[in-house]
């Protein structure tokens, strides 16, 4: 393997619970490169959500004298459900990327509550889209004193808000396609991991020089475990 590419381990206490330190440089860079994708998913988030919110305030002041599904808010809430998500998803993207199989609490819950938000802009983004596209047709004919600024705007705010559906699908598939690559596994799945931690531990702490191994023998006692020799007395003679 390429001295570049080699995890180096380092090797510690055998009993001590600790995760694996793996600084495995294509691990690193796989995690970078996905952290980038969140970062730019998480800005057009934000971007398009705030249109919708700007958009869904403009619908409410010129739709005077409009009726249900034009008044319902539907762009407004909608998008700061997403704008949330968006502003999350730009912090769980400055998570570190230097860790071995579990990532830190803060960086595991930013990533996991960016998930959660995805999956809530789901349903609110597709009631935002069915809104914004009835809204759309009932306003073609039945639209308020501002009938050409309502159908324009309400056209925009049902672009919007597919827009924003995609986004969420994104941010759903993202989680679904990397959460093993940041290590986002389940409780009975960290707890394997973190045993396989150990025994990895325990076989490099075993398999590293003398030098390294010291202090180790005091699980053997007397004859620990690089201790054994040879006695340098012969044994005493018996008599008949």
């Amino acid at each position: 393997m390429d001295q570049k590419t080699q995890p180096q381990i380092s090797p510690v206490p055998v009993g001590k619970r600790t995760q694996l330190m793996c600084t495995d440089e294509v691990t690193v860079e796989r995690r970078t490169h996905a952290l980038s994708h969140l970062f730019k998913l998480s800005l057009v988030s934000v971007g398009v959500a705030t249109g919708s919110i700007v958009v869904g305030i403009l619908v409410l002041v010129y739709s005077s004298g409009a009726s249900f599904p034009i008044i319902t808010g539907a762009p407004v809430w909608s998008g700061t459900v997403v704008l949330v998500a968006g502003l999350v998803g730009v912090q769980a993207s400055k998570s570190d990327v230097r860790y071995g199989t579990v990532p830190a609490p803060r960086d595991r819950c930013l990533l996991m509550t960016h998930y959660v938000l995805s999956i809530s802009c789901l349903s609110v983004t597709g009631i935002c889209f069915g809104y914004s596209l009835t809204g759309f047709v009932t306003c073609q004919t039945e639209c308020g004193n501002n009938s050409y600024q309502e159908l324009i705007l309400n056209g925009i705010a049902f672009c919007l808000a597919l827009l924003m559906l995609l986004t969420a699908v994104a941010g759903s598939v993202f989680f679904c396609v990397y959460k093993r690559l940041f290590g986002l596994y389940s409780p009975r799945e960290m707890l394997f991991n973190t045993r396989i931690a150990e025994l990895e531990n325990r076989i490099r702490y075993l398999e590293s020089p003398p030098n390294q191994q010291q202090g180790f023998s005091q699980y053997g006692g007397q004859y620990g475990y690089n201790s054994f020799s040879t006695p340098s007395t012969q044994p005493p003679a018996y008599s008949k």
